[in-house]
């Protein structure tokens, strides 16, 4: 059970948020967080300026504007 106790010196500071994400479908959220991943390790391997790698990365991004439309 949640329990908020009393400040007995000090003052208390607290926030809050909501986090929602722009893709709606369970299944392009999975498989955007995967690609996400796998060019993580890419980049880690090759650099963030290999050709490959930077096509990845824009594909990835285009996806995530393409699934925050629909």
């Amino acid at each position: 059970m949640h329990l908020v106790t009393p400040i007995t010196r000090g003052a208390r500071i607290s926030s809050f948020s909501w986090l929602q994400s722009m893709i709606k479908d369970p299944l392009a959220r999975r498989m955007t967080f995967d690609m996400d991943n796998a060019i993580q390790i890419l980049v880690h391997r090759l650099g963030r300026n290999d050709p490959e790698v930077r096509k990845l990365t824009n594909i990835y991004h285009n996806l995530i504007r393409y699934w925050a439309e629909l």
